[in-house]
Parts: structure tokens; sequence; C-alpha cells
């Protein structure tokens, strides 16, 4: 079975790599969360509802072409997501569901980072600074509207709010 990336699935990927559950394919996280990973993996027929398991806190499947996949997308995320496009901004809509928000004063942040996402977020020209486990992002307007159509989950927030506004 040949996997292709697709923006949508860069969105899942994204999802499953910061917020990944030991078992399967598939994600820990809110009642929310796991609602948009299951609806998405239907949504792709990544999947069978039958196939789709889910525990206390997390919804997983098994599918051992996928989860090469992802982990090979995730290895090479420097190289797939290096233009500005939706492909990257798919795959950065989903770490920001699983790890990003934005707090009461307005700093837009990535939890559990790492070197490598920095690195990306600078190649794409989003500036970030390091603050505790934070990676907080300097211009988050820009940010924030280059992920705004492939976010899922947080589009309720005031920022996104102000951005559709405009």
């Amino acid at each position: 079975m040949k996997v292709k990336l697709t923006p949508e699935l860069s969105y899942l990927i994204g999802l499953w790599r910061k917020n990944r559950c030991s078992d399967g394919v598939g994600v820990i996280g809110n009642d929310d969360l796991l609602g948009i990973f299951s609806k998405e993996v239907l949504d792709k027929q990544l999947t069978t509802s039958n196939k789709l398991l889910s525990e206390e806190g997390k919804v997983y499947f098994y599918h051992t072409a996928y989860r090469k996949f992802f982990q090979e997308v995730e290895k090479d995320q420097l190289e797939r997501f290096k233009y500005l496009n939706e492909y990257a901004a798919s795959y950065i809509a989903g770490m920001f569901d699983a790890a990003g928000d934005i707090d009461e004063k307005g700093i837009v942040f990535l939890t559990n980072a790492t070197k490598q996402d920095e690195i990306m977020l600078l190649r794409l020209g989003f500036q970030s600074r390091r603050r505790k486990d934070r990676l907080v992002i300097e211009r988050p307007l820009v940010f924030l509207a280059f992920i705004r159509n492939y976010v899922k989950l947080k589009k309720d927030n005031k920022a996104f709010q102000y951005l559709n506004k405009k």
C-alpha cells in the first residue's frame, strides 16, 4: 500500500506528532481532540469505525503502513514542510490544535516543541523564542492567519475571531 501525503493527512500527522499514544496510530487528549482525530480518520477512510479503538483519554487504530508513513513524515518534517503552502499550514495547524494555545495576554505558543519544530517555523518565516517549556511565536497574527483555515479545534478563540473580521 502506497500512502501519499495530502494536506488533510498532514493535519492528522501534526496532531498525532504532538499527542501520540503508545498504541497503534492514535492520540491522547480531551474529548474534543479525540473527536476531531476520530472524525478525520473516518472521513479520510484510514480505518473503519469498527477498527477505531478508544479507551479513557485516547483513541487509536492499528495500521502498519500508516504508522510507518507518519513516522517517516515526522523524521523528514524539515524537508517536507519548507514552503508556505497548504501542506505546511495543515501540519502546523494539527500541531497547534494538539499542543498550542493562546493565553489571556494574546501570546501564541506551542508546548513540547523540539528544536526541529523551531527550525521548521523559522524556515517558514515565523520567528519564535523559548520561554520555559513553551515556544512563543513572535508575530502571532501572521502565524494565526497562516493556519486559520486548517485549524479545527481552536477556531472559537478570540484571536481567530479577530482575524476573521479582517
